[in-house]
């Protein structure tokens, strides 16, 4: 089989920009066919296991064959992980209304570079992953874009290039937050220290802890360091955007789904009726595990799950938590974003 055209592959939503190479000077491109996004968990090489064909393109010659493409508005799922993002993203994945792209790995791509060095290269790469990943897969379909939160460097760029995109900032409290991490093992604790690696990078919060000292600290410590400065972002950009961004907790999707996806969709601009809303809410996205699909999952078997992690790591929970709060009250720092 033939080698795809630069041309048709830009002009080609289903060709989804998927990272570029160490200079920045290439961009590789997977082919993954829309009727194939239900299936795949995030739009991430781990997902796509090899199935879907690549083709690689001097950044540069993409950059001027992106003025061909078509444009559709693109709009956010910004989170704190571990709080229903995936979940609301399959939601809002209504054809002919809008496409939901979760986690393509071009965002971490494109975030890492920012963290290294935010310059004028640098902004120029995420602009044509920008107009890449804004076109429409359907006419009339607007994009919506959920990012791995290792990408939420991203947000005030995305923001300040795209004055009419808007986002969701989606959290959870950090006892909901740190019970996800504990639950999933040494995975989830490796995760919490990965994060706060990452953020240590770019947050201008900063908790005067030497090396030293957070070498002493628990993996559920520095979990919870790396939630608060989460939360730290979260709320400056939810003042800077205030009629552009929207702070949604976690629990209140869990409790009341119809009415997240009703304010999801009012600041998207998706013009579902409130009838439209409640058969999402009720339906089978709702039902089902976000990240396992052929797994049922309710609010009930989710509660079990939580009350159980909650019993095995109560004194560890408890203590770190408390422990955040007076961190949190130190540095000034509000345990909600836009409080």
């Amino acid at each position: 089989m033939s080698a795809p055209a630069l041309r048709d592959v830009v002009l080609n939503p289903e060709w989804i920009p998927h990272t570029y190479d160490a200079a920045g000077e290439n961009l590789t491109f997977v082919d993954v066919p829309r009727r194939a996004h239900a299936e795949l968990t995030f739009l991430s090489d781990e997902d796509f296991a090899g199935r879907f064909a690549k083709a690689i393109f001097p950044a540069a010659s993409v950059a001027l064959e992106t003025e061909n493409a078509e444009r559709a508005p693109i709009h956010f799922v910004f989170h704190t992980s571990f709080c229903g993002s995936t979940l609301l993203a399959r939601a809002l994945d209504i054809p002919g209304v809008s496409t939901a792209l979760r986690e393509p790995d071009i965002l971490i791509n494109l975030a890492n570079r920012l963290v290294r060095s935010d310059d004028g290269s640098n902004r120029q790469r995420v602009e044509v992953v920008l107009r890449l990943l804004e076109r429409p897969f359907a006419p009339g379909e607007r994009v919506i874009v959920k990012p791995t939160n290792f990408a939420n460097r991203l947000l005030e760029p995305l923001l300040t290039m795209r004055p009419s995109s808007r986002a969701v900032l989606l959290y959870s409290d950090v006892e909901t937050f740190l019970r996800s991490l504990l639950k999933r093992g040494m995975f989830g604790r490796i995760f919490g220290r990965r994060m706060f690696a990452q953020l240590s990078g770019w947050s201008p919060l900063s908790f005067g802890y030497g090396t030293a000292e957070l070498l002493q600290q628990t993996d559920v410590q520095i979990a919870a360091l790396a939630w608060l400065m989460q939360v730290h972002h979260f709320d400056s950009i939810a003042r800077a955007f205030s009629e552009r961004a929207i702070v949604v907790d976690s629990a209140t999707l869990a409790a009341s789904p119809a009415d997240v996806i009703e304010q999801a969709q009012s600041l998207f601009g998706l013009g579902l009726g409130r009838r439209q809303v409640e058969e999402i809410a009720s339906g089978p996205v709702f039902s089902k595990h976000s990240k396992f699909s052929d797994r049922d999952y309710d609010s009930v078997a989710r509660d079990e799950e939580h009350r159980a992690a909650s019993e095995a790591h109560a004194e560890e929970l408890n203590m770190v938590v408390q422990w955040i709060e007076a961190v949190a009250r130190q540095t000034g720092t509000p345990l909600r974003p836009g409080s």
